[in-house]
């Protein structure tokens, strides 16, 4: 496993393979091994919660997600998981279906480190898309976290990035001084 460069929106070069469309997956099974697995190492160097292939020069259908799980401190000092964490490889994701209602949160991007901006995404969503066995499956009407995760993924591969869905650029927040 390898940490890869991820894409910066503000370097041309890097813009121009961003904005690309994605071509679905096609590649073997151990090259497709090996970029998931540096995906997910990548993203969980800089504490991302997904990653998608174009952000790392692959402007394939391919998407890594980690939702982190939930602990409880009980009285008697004991932790206990109520959630347990969801780590998602999925090939050639499609949003099939998506709630009416919309939720705006704050959401960053690892190609634009340190800036966030409130963004509208649908309340859920169901996704198909393959794993990396190449099964086929479906994440059900996912909600909170996992279905604005889905929704920034998926736009990666599309060539839309989450300044996209900016309505006022005041509102974009500049914490990269404060991140260190």
């Amino acid at each position: 496993m390898a940490i890869r460069r991820i894409l910066d929106i503000e370097i041309p070069a890097d813009l121009a393979i961003l904005r690309a469309n994605c071509t679905p997956v096609a590649m073997d099974k151990p090259t497709l091994e090996i970029l998931a697995a540096d995906m997910i190492e990548t993203m969980d160097a800089v504490d991302g919660v997904g990653l998608a292939a174009p952000q790392v020069g692959i402007t394939q259908r391919l998407v890594v997600i980690r939702i982190p799980g939930h602990h409880e401190k009980r009285s008697d000092g004991n932790v206990v998981e109520i959630e347990p964490e969801q780590l998602y490889v999925m090939l050639d994701p499609v949003i099939t279906q998506h709630g009416e209602g919309t939720i705006t949160g704050s959401e960053g991007c690892l190609s634009l480190p340190g800036r966030y901006a409130p963004i509208k995404r649908f309340n859920w969503v169901t996704c198909e898309y393959r794993d990396i066995k190449g099964r086929n499956l479906r994440l059900r009407r996912a909600t909170g976290l996992l279905a604005r995760a889905v929704q920034h993924e998926i736009d990666h591969l599309n060539g839309v990035l989450f300044i996209d869905h900016v309505t006022d650029p005041s509102s974009i927040e500049d914490m990269r001084d404060t991140r260190r």
